[in-house]
């Protein structure tokens, strides 16, 4: 069992109103009643969560539920930005399929140590949870612990708030982590989008001191960065006019540079690492670049002999890779007999792709692609996917 339900209003007891009609209604259509809840709350109703967790789990009769606060929140249909609102995905769970988790800032190793028995217990393989940015242990502190101790996949996300971030399970209202472990009885596949566009080719680091890049491909790193840029702003402003293809070869990188505000995009670099033997990437901000030096300095300490890749993002980009990425997860599932066993999922998405303009743009893809299942979900200041913390993605979950 999986469903999912929404509301919005002018204050806490209006959401919970609306959203207790719209889980009754489709409970009672079942013969299953849900026993676990994930439940997502705009930064409006930060405060109020206590309040609207105990009036859920009394008149819902569902006795488990964890959720963290964001800045938007998806439901099936929309996402809700700026307004009091709440979403939530509700599942029916053996007992003995999944482990509780709630960690706090006082007691982090105890109850950390109880979880990891419950984990076992379980015999969870992977385990969905939220994360507080402001308390005493930082989310990639924990995410790593958490790896350690189980050896198990994550998803989830950390709270974003524009004012009080709250992360909350079954009774305590600030947890450091908040979610489930789940046994392979409950079958769980997930994706993450990275929402970028590649500028030219991947390069390898053949001169560095910490974050700053001296040589890429054996070139000092900024011509590198200029050749890159020049053929792709070619081809983009080529695309813009009916004039004849502008030639930028010889333009200076600061002069290339002031071309990307027009053209909408932000570069970045995207620094290629591995874990257990599966290469992925990590996106991290340009903080410099000096021509004359030829060095390029990022928020990222860059190893000799590693490889990096330009990339840019914009509202076009993203759209171009999320469909890409949802295609290639429907063929996936389509080939191992899942696609039609689908019962729903939790999107995760980073703030900083939030268009408001177009806010609804990656749910409407999930859900053209993928199929009209239930969808829930907020958008984060921090993604979780396998063993890492990610920036600027979004992650998907979803439950067969």
């Amino acid at each position: 069992m999986f469903i999912t339900a929404s509301g919005t209003g002018q204050n806490w007891r209006d959401v919970v109103q609306h959203l207790l009609k719209d889980i009754m209604a489709q409970i009672e259509q079942s013969d299953v009643r849900p026993n676990l809840a994930y439940l997502y709350i705009t930064d409006k109703l930060a405060r109020d969560a206590q309040s609207i967790v105990e009036i859920l789990r009394s008149v819902s009769g569902v006795q488990h539920w964890v959720g963290v606060t964001g800045a938007a929140v998806f439901s099936e249909h929309a996402v809700h930005y700026d307004k009091p609102a709440a979403s939530c995905a509700l599942l029916k769970v053996d007992d003995n399929a999944f482990a509780h988790l709630t960690l706090s800032e006082g007691n982090y190793q105890v109850d950390l140590e109880k979880f990891i028995d419950a984990y076992r217990e379980s015999e969870a393989y992977i385990g969905h949870f939220y994360f507080h940015p402001e308390l005493g242990y930082r989310p990639d502190f924990i995410v790593g612990d958490l790896y350690e101790q189980t050896l198990g996949f994550m998803t989830g996300g950390v709270s974003s708030a524009r004012g009080t971030h709250c992360v909350f399970s079954e009774n305590s209202y600030d947890c450091l982590v908040s979610g489930y472990g789940f046994s392979e009885d409950v079958p769980i596949v997930s994706a993450l989008f990275e929402g970028f566009e590649n500028i030219g080719r991947e390069h390898q680091i053949t001169d560095c001191r910490k974050n700053v890049i001296y040589a890429l491909d054996g070139r000092m790193a900024t011509s590198v960065l200029s050749d890159d840029m020049a053929e792709w702003l070619e081809s983009a402003l080529s695309n813009d006019s009916a004039d004849a293809k502008p030639t930028l070869a010889e333009h200076s990188l600061d002069d290339l540079m002031a071309y990307l505000p027009a053209q909408g995009v932000e570069m970045q670099l995207a620094f290629r690492y591995y874990q257990n033997d599966m290469a992925k990437r990590k996106i991290k901000h340009i903080t410099a670049q000096n021509e004359s030096e030829g060095t390029i300095a990022s928020t990222y300490r860059a190893a000799e002999g590693g490889h990096v890749s330009f990339v840019f993002r914009n509202p076009a980009a993203l759209k171009k890779d999320l469909a890409r990425s949802l295609m290639d997860l429907r063929v996936r599932l389509n080939a191992e007999g899942q696609l039609d066993a689908l019962k729903g999922g939790i999107y995760i998405s980073n703030f900083s792709r939030f268009d408001k303009d177009a806010a609804d743009i990656e749910l409407v893809l999930i859900r053209e692609i993928l199929g009209d299942i239930p969808i829930a979900g907020f958008y984060a200041a921090g993604e979780v996917s396998h063993n890492s913390l990610y920036n600027f993605t979004g992650v998907l979950t979803l439950f067969l």
